[in-house]
């Protein structure tokens, strides 16, 4: 057994794993209690983790902090707290393998470079109430094919979407200036859909190396006339309203809430100890804790914080042990 605080999450995780070599330990899902700094920490310790599972927990404040998970070789997957409202600067850059996020819809704020160089990722599910994207915070994110900016932003900052892989990209009717180098080496942007009345001012080299039509309101088209530049040229041929394409989709918010449900299936399902009547309602600021199991569920409970630990040893480490055992077999059967 073992029972821990926030900020102990690197204890219980050496628990769990019993001794487990963390090179191979390749998911893990942390089911429930409140994580911070140090705990993003005791999850860098883990070198080749694919699939990170957060959806069961909150993070401290509803930030997750700058560098929390950067630079992870192998991670595929990532699903964020349930109470996530700000992404950290950094947090999750240089992930060049990482596919899918899955985040909450009360993500208001994703800082400079949070998803900076993740050059894998193909979506990023947006909601509408993000009312900021910091500088750089995409730069770089070649899979993307697509992107909607929520209608509450009123400016982007430089280097936010340079280099990423775009054919299209809305921009809201809220957005009033567009920073530096925002849109530089977009090579595969083609489609430009300004949804705003007046065209947002542009710094300089917004649209380097980029060949595209703006797609503009009829009424609009004479203020959009200042972004012809280049090879971009100008149509005025929107039609209807800005729609809130930018809410979490449909499928991603019944991932993410299927995510969190089976976490807490799991630390639910967790088979209980067996303990005498007295022990049965701990003491007032007494932990309650339950079993340790290094290939199921780490829960436990302290000062009102649950944490709990699913590891799941990959594969490898199964054939090793098979193939040790194989081995001293066969020494065996040779010496006799």
């Amino acid at each position: 057994m073992q029972s821990f605080e926030t900020g102990k999450l690197s204890d219980a995780i050496s628990k769990a794993a019993d001794g487990t070599d963390y090179n191979f330990i390749k998911n893990i899902a942390v089911l429930s209690g409140t994580l911070n700094e140090a705990d993003y920490s005791a999850l860098t310790a883990i070198p080749n983790l694919e699939i990170i599972e957060l959806a069961g927990t909150e993070t401290e404040g509803g930030i997750i902090p700058e560098n929390a998970l950067p630079s992870r070789n192998q991670l595929t997957v990532l699903t964020l707290p349930k109470n996530t409202v700000e992404i950290g600067k950094n947090a999750f850059s240089g992930n060049r393998k990482l596919v899918k996020v899955l985040m909450p819809a009360t993500v208001t704020k994703i800082d400079d470079y949070a998803f900076a160089a993740c050059e894998a990722l193909e979506e990023v599910p947006v909601s509408a109430a993000v009312t900021y994207i910091g500088e750089g915070a995409f730069q770089d994110c070649k899979a993307i094919t697509e992107f909607v900016i929520p209608a509450g932003i009123s400016e982007l900052y430089p280097n936010t979407f340079s280099k990423c892989g775009f054919e299209s990209i809305s921009i809201g009717p809220d957005v009033k200036k567009i920073g530096g180098s925002v849109f530089a080496d977009c090579n595969n942007l083609k489609d430009i859909y300004a949804y705003g009345e007046e065209a947002p001012a542009l710094d300089s080299d917004v649209f380097r190396n980029v060949s595209a039509a703006v797609h503009c309101y009829e009424d609009s088209a004479e203020s959009y006339e200042s972004w012809k530049q280049n090879n971009i040229t100008i149509s005025a041929d929107l039609t209807g309203e800005y729609s809130l394409k930018a809410e979490v989709s449909a499928e991603n918010s019944e991932t993410y809430e299927t995510a969190a449900a089976e976490t807490e299936k799991t630390e639910n399902d967790e088979p209980q100890a067996e303990a005498s009547e007295e022990e049965a309602v701990p003491a007032q600021g007494q932990a309650d804790t339950q079993p340790v199991q290094s290939q199921s569920a780490q829960t436990a409970q302290s000062g009102g914080l649950s944490v709990g630990v699913v590891i799941v040893i990959v594969i490898m480490a199964m054939i090793i042990a098979v193939l040790a055992t194989v081995l001293v077999m066969m020494k065996k059967g040779g010496k006799s």
